[in-house]
């Protein structure tokens, strides 16, 4: 999870009341905030109604708009991020911040602070928050990848040693490491993942916390794609469809759970067929 700033914006002036950066940025924080503002006045006369969330090349923004107290709250982060779970987040720092500054916001609205205090709690507050979601969110997203990629192994290994005889694996030897090979160099944590001659993929190991999952799945599918492209080339066509119902069929049965959970199931069925 990368989060890189939050800001409170008063919506009908459009001037930052309060703001925090974790990441650098050059963007001037009145002007951004007159944007962020801008944006939203633009959506309502438009669309009469309110922005959610706008993706900008490689920054996503989240918006919590509070008419009864006339703010505009907005996270930026990176664009793979969730656009549920930061309105949820919005929502719980929109209660905490008027909670806080309750007494203060009709000031913060006429002309801002210069008090560097008034904010000292809630950028502690903040700070914990993020820091915290940020390791659970880790922390999910790494057994996420364990996961999948144990799915996907067992697949791979599946059609290499089922499919593929010992005289098929010498025979497409090369395509085979090539498959794995160009696929793998895409993601360099993935960098050391092998098969060996049995056809049994091996690793010594991986960091997930350090792999972004978009990228990891549409890699594992490139690869079990291509894998699946070149194992009908071996065999006829009744063979293939053989083996797929006695050894495909039954691994989605028993992983079943992961598969839906990871939304996997339909584009693995697809490959197969």
């Amino acid at each position: 999870m990368t989060v890189h700033s939050f800001y409170v914006v008063g919506l009908r002036e459009g001037f930052p009341l309060y703001s925090r950066k974790w990441s650098q940025s050059d963007v001037d924080s009145a002007l951004l905030s007159g944007f962020l503002a801008s944006m939203e006045h633009m959506a309502q006369q438009v669309a009469a109604q309110h922005v959610n969330v706008v993706n900008m090349k490689d920054r996503r923004f989240f918006f919590q708009i509070d008419e009864e107290n006339s703010l505009l709250l907005v996270f930026i982060t990176d664009v793979s991020e969730s656009p549920s779970r930061f309105r949820k987040y919005l929502g719980l720092l929109n209660k905490k911040f008027v909670m806080m500054f309750k007494k203060q916001l009709d000031e913060l609205h006429e002309d801002g602070t210069t008090d560097t205090n008034l904010f000292k709690s809630f950028d502690e507050f903040i700070d914990d928050l993020v820091l915290t979601w940020w390791m659970g969110e880790t922390t999910i997203s790494a057994a996420k990848v364990m996961d999948v990629f144990e799915v996907f192994t067992l697949l791979y290994n599946t059609v290499l040693q089922q499919f593929l005889t010992d005289v098929s694996r010498r025979t497409y030897n090369a395509e085979l490491q090539e498959i794995f090979t160009k696929n793998i160099e895409k993601i360099p944590q993935l960098v050391g993942v092998h098969i060996d001659d049995s056809g049994v993929l091996n690793y010594d190991s991986i960091d997930p916390q350090q792999i972004k999952y978009t990228k990891f799945r549409n890699v594992l599918f490139d690869i079990f794609h291509e894998l699946i492209v070149l194992t009908r080339k071996t065999m006829p066509k009744q063979t293939y469809r053989a083996l797929v119902f006695e050894h495909i069929s039954p691994l989605i049965r028993t992983e079943q759970d992961r598969l839906k959970t990871y939304a996997l199931t339909e584009k693995i069925v697809m490959e197969i067929l």
